[in-house]
């Protein structure tokens, strides 16, 4: 597993790219607004942040709050989620045609 941990949101920057995954779903993000921090619940960081769906354009606003990402999102490098298509791995990603 390639997940993303709290302390490397910080280092996501415009251009990057990012799976979301959970529920046997990939989404593949590329970072378009750099996250921000402030304080958030209980004192936590959290850290807000835009990126838009590579395969359909949408754009989706993301929150994490330090400590918490057990809740969500669930953030990877690689996509999490495939299927054996003629013996063959494929990794689909949401919003793709």
């Amino acid at each position: 597993m390639t997940s993303i941990r709290d302390d490397e949101i910080q280092d996501l920057a415009v251009g990057d790219i990012f799976y979301e995954c959970e529920m046997f779903a990939n989404i593949e993000a590329e970072v378009i607004e750099a996250p921000v921090s402030a304080d958030g619940f209980e004192g936590r960081k959290q850290w807000r942040w835009k990126a838009r769906n590579t395969q359909n354009g949408d754009v989706i606003d993301y929150l994490l709050t330090e400590g918490l990402s057990h809740y969500g999102p669930r953030l990877y490098r690689e996509p999490q989620y495939a299927r054996v298509v003629d013996g063959n791995l494929v990794f689909d990603l949401m919003g793709a045609p």
